[in-house]
């Protein structure tokens, strides 16, 4: 029987697998995600939520990537991590967005098109801050903790 998790304020074409169609989120992920667009108070859309494990390879996702509907290394109950659309943005808001999202115990990764979020702190693994490739923008870890943009 297919797992399903829907969730308020986004579409589950925005959380399923664009692949298989899967939707499994954990139930401690998808508690904090409406509180986060709640609290940021307009539209969050996401780029990537669950990818069941085929996906994850064919975009080219870590093996073990919190994004998976299936973790064979975490004990995750499905998806735990999103990408957040944000190429639009200014960096100020940029930057407003990811110390929310700090604030309230998402772990993030920085991208020009794309802000990763995760609760890898509720399995156990540190909070951290990372960059992708592509970011452009001036960047310090201290920007987004204590905010000097």
């Amino acid at each position: 029987m297919e797992h399903r998790t829907e969730l308020p304020y986004f579409t589950e074409e925005e959380l399923a697998c664009p692949s298989s169609g899967t939707l499994r989120i954990d139930s401690r992920a998808a508690a904090q995600l409406p509180y986060l667009r709640v609290t940021w108070g307009a539209p969050l859309y996401l780029n990537s939520a669950c990818r069941s494990p085929a996906h994850n390879a064919k975009v080219g996702g870590h093996k073990f990537s919190l994004h998976l509907t299936e973790n064979p290394k975490h004990p995750t109950n499905g998806c735990m991590a999103f990408d957040i659309r944000w190429r639009s943005m200014g960096v100020k808001d940029k930057f407003e967005l990811a110390r929310l999202c700090w604030k309230l115990g998402w772990a993030l990764g920085f991208h020009d098109g794309f802000l990763h979020i995760d609760r890898r702190v509720e399995i156990g693994l540190p909070k951290i801050i990372f960059l992708y490739d592509e970011w452009a923008a001036p960047f310090s870890r201290e920007d987004v903790k204590y905010g000097s943009h």
